[in-house]
């Protein structure tokens, strides 16, 4: 064989060596471009949604800071139905967070806000100042997570205020309980 031709072929052999280099090159750089794009995509959603978890909670303990002292009957509909409003919206928003241990903590803690066992023996102002402990846990939590944090461990506090009511970590207890017995009158009548 010439040695000419020989060139050749190896020089044909190296570029169709560096074509298939610079090819799977900008395959793997792409197909990570786009790994880290979602990824960030996923995490802007996260922070947005802690964002207006942190909201939601705020405004949570601002409902439980203004309680029901001295209100007309309207007013504590009104009362119950933002306090109603807020832990739907820590339910839903809670959704979007990608670690499964904080989505539950959050549910706990705002469903804790909302009921109490049946035999409940707090008063007004315990009950609220209970929710403003797992209110408080909840912003920790969050805080933590947008920090890249671990959660935190929970506090004393509000260890004590889940103890009272152990069954109550359970959906499925809140499941079984089944419809109070007093009628939601904020609701509007069916239309027939």
């Amino acid at each position: 064989m010439d040695a000419t031709v020989l060139g050749a072929l190896i020089g044909l052999v190296g570029v169709g060596a560096g074509a298939g280099a610079a090819f799977a090159g900008i395959v793997y750089q792409q197909r990570h471009a786009t790994r880290a794009a979602e990824i960030a995509r996923r995490r802007g959603e996260a922070v947005t949604a802690a964002e207006k978890l942190l909201a939601e909670l705020l405004a949570m303990q601002q409902n439980l800071r203004r309680g029901t002292y001295g209100a007309t009957e309207d007013e504590i509909r009104e009362h119950n139905r933002v306090g109603r409003r807020h832990h739907a919206n820590v339910q839903l928003f809670s959704q979007w967070l990608p670690d499964g241990e904080l989505r539950t903590r959050l549910s706990v803690n705002a469903l804790y806000t909302q009921v109490g066992p049946v035999d409940d023996s707090r008063n007004d102002v315990q009950r609220r100042g209970d929710g403003m402990i797992l209110c408080m846990d909840s912003i920790a939590c969050l805080g933590a997570f947008l920090r890249f944090e671990p959660i935190p461990q929970r506090e004393t506090a509000t260890l004590e205020v889940l103890a009272r009511w152990p069954q109550g970590q359970s959906m499925q207890w809140f499941i079984d309980s089944g419809p109070s017995d007093r009628a939601d009158e904020s609701r509007d009548p069916p239309t027939g």
